[in-house]
């Protein structure tokens, strides 16, 4: 197996183009490995409290369930 190294592009149809200086590559089956950058995580949307309001509806506000666990409960 040989491997190859390169940085490239990926376009917004999700295409890797190999160098053409790679070309022997061409047409061959590859494993490929894709190490994107770190991404800064507070540009992430961060969940607000209660975001889920009206959402989730609770049936019935009993503990009989609770005892199918009582096994695995301290």
């Amino acid at each position: 197996m040989e491997a190859i190294e390169f940085e490239a592009q990926i376009d917004k149809n999700g295409f890797i183009y190999i160098p053409e200086k790679f070309k022997s590559a061409y047409g061959q089956i590859a494993r490929l490995v894709v190490l994107l950058p770190e991404r800064d995580i507070s540009l992430k949307k961060r969940r607000q409290q209660g975001s889920a309001k009206g959402i989730l509806h609770v049936i019935s506000e009993d503990d009989e369930h609770l005892d199918d666990f009582k096994e695995y409960m301290p």
